[in-house]
């Protein structure tokens, strides 16, 4: 699988999503023989280093972050002559003169590992030094702003001089291969889409636990807390491929059509139901993987007058035909028992049990792993062997995509990276599909502060505040905590 000849540059080229993420995801493609002689990598920062500095900068960290990496292969020699760097002051006219010379015949992709808050100057920049043909894409990553607002204003700055279909916004968790699996389960089976909506559905659950708090981030994270950072994007990505209605085709511009229509038919919360459908927290210090964890307001960088949340969960609904009266839960936290992101799709009980009345039945229930051990767990009654009748037990049928397919060392960016090049965008996020999550996720901070929703507390190396679980208890549910299988 050749790739498209292709210049990459990386702005932020020195920083830790290009050292951790991007670097080796394409040192993997050069491993497996997929990289043109003629493409290179181009690493922009504001250090003042040599090419040589940067080569060996390089080197470490895939010494660090690329399994099986000895710094002296055949493919690192390829690799390495790859590289170049520009040390570049985004504020100085004249350091911008050192990017020259972009290829006409090639696919040049200017991926911006950089804060969000430069998005915008590097995009007018491009413009203004003539750096932008129509070869060229660019790349952005979450959060694109941090209200429809600046959301807009950034949007607004790539589109000057970029197309459409030039700009490339970049979630991960849409390069998993369980997310991208949602599509497949939906749509190529009709055992799943026939039922797949309010006649046959209970409730859905959705959520994304991680089991680390803010580290070195406690600066950033406590300017965007976790409705921010996580549920905007990520989880309502993933609503999105859960809820939206078939598309024409699995191109990206039919698939997108119906995300968006997902985005504009979620219930917006109100002054009634703000505090009674969310619940925001904070955590406490305790046990952690083992060890002792502090609180988030012992953290550098976080300031309490803030108030800024570690966990979210929420209430939602969306209005349409198929789901109406289906409730959809989220959650999303730091410092929680495990790292674990899962989808659970409960159904309704059978309206009437023909078996033993001693025993109810379960409800079916169908939990798609995004993490660890990515794959599809169906939970059914089944009768238990014997001859003493019929008694009843809850067996998964249990569908692990490692027992199929040797997944590797691949990381979601690299799926991402390698279609940026290709220049398909299915897995990106259009601008309009932006502007709907944040008008949605506005509401619900002006409603935060304007009723006075208070912030809770949940102790560390939990599954988070109470009020979380009452949010499903008090409609005779409860939360699956807990990944259905363990990391191997």
């Amino acid at each position: 699988m050749d790739l498209n000849t292709f210049n990459l540059y990386l702005f932020g080229g020195t920083g830790d999503l290009s050292n951790r993420k991007l670097i080796p995801a394409m040192f993997r493609q050069e491993t497996l023989g997929n990289i043109n002689n003629d493409s290179e990598i181009i690493g922009l920062g504001s250090r003042d280093i040599s090419v040589d500095d940067y080569t060996a900068m390089v080197q470490e960290s895939l010494l660090k972050h690329f399994p099986g990496f000895n710094g002296n292969d055949e493919a690192w020699k390829r690799f390495s002559k790859r590289l170049s760097y520009i040390k570049i002051d985004i504020n100085s006219k004249e350091d911008w003169k050192n990017i020259n010379n972009i290829p006409t015949n090639k696919a040049v992709v200017y991926y911006l590992a950089t804060p969000p808050n430069l998005y915008k100057q590097i995009a007018t920049c491009l413009k203004e030094n003539n750096l932008i043909q129509d070869n060229c894409r660019v790349v952005v990553e979450k959060p694109i702003g941090t209200d429809l607002e600046s959301a807009e204003d950034i949007n607004n700055s790539l589109s000057a001089g970029f197309n459409e279909t030039q700009i490339y916004r970049i979630d991960h968790y849409l390069g998993k291969e369980a997310v991208q699996n949602l599509l497949a389960l939906r749509f190529a089976n009709t055992i799943f889409e026939k039922s797949w909506s309010n006649s046959a559905i209970d409730h859905i659950q959705i959520t994304v636990a991680e089991d680390l708090g803010v580290e070195d981030r406690g600066g950033y994270y406590d300017e965007t807390g976790a409705l921010r950072d996580m549920v905007q994007n990520h989880l309502l990505q993933i609503l999105c491929l859960i809820a939206m209605e078939p598309p024409v085709s699995i191109q990206s511009e039919s698939v997108r059509d119906e995300k968006l229509k997902v985005l504009k038919s979620l219930a917006p919360f109100t002054e009634e139901t703000i505090a009674l459908n969310s619940v925001r927290a904070q955590y406490l210090d305790g046990i952690s993987k083992g060890e002792p964890a502090c609180a988030y307001l012992d953290e550098n960088g976080v300031d309490p007058k803030n108030n800024t949340e570690t966990f979210v969960a929420l209430k939602l609904e969306i209005n349409n035909w198929r789901w109406s009266g289906v409730p959809f839960y989220l959650r999303t936290g730091k410092r929680m028992n495990s790292k674990s992101s899962e989808i659970v799709v409960r159904y309704k009980s059978v309206p009437h049990n023909i078996f033993s009345k001693e025993a109810a039945l379960k409800p079916d229930q169908l939990v798609l792993r995004i993490h660890p051990d990515e794959g599809i767990d169906l939970k059914l009654n089944t009768k238990q062997p014997g001859v003493s009748g019929y008694d009843l037990e809850e067996l998964p049928l249990d569908l692990n995509l490692h027992d199929y397919h040797e997944l590797g060392h691949q990381d979601c960016y690299e799926r991402l990276l390698l279609d940026v090049i290709r220049g398909n965008p299915s897995l990106f996020v259009r601008r309009d599909e932006i502007e709907a999550s944040w008008k949605w996720i506005d509401n619900i901070i002006n409603l935060w502060k304007s009723q006075d929703v208070p912030m809770e507390e949940y102790i560390s190396g939990g599954w988070g505040p109470s009020n979380a679980d009452l949010l499903l208890k008090r409609d005779f549910r409860s939360w699956k905590n807990g990944s259905s299988k363990k990391s191997k």
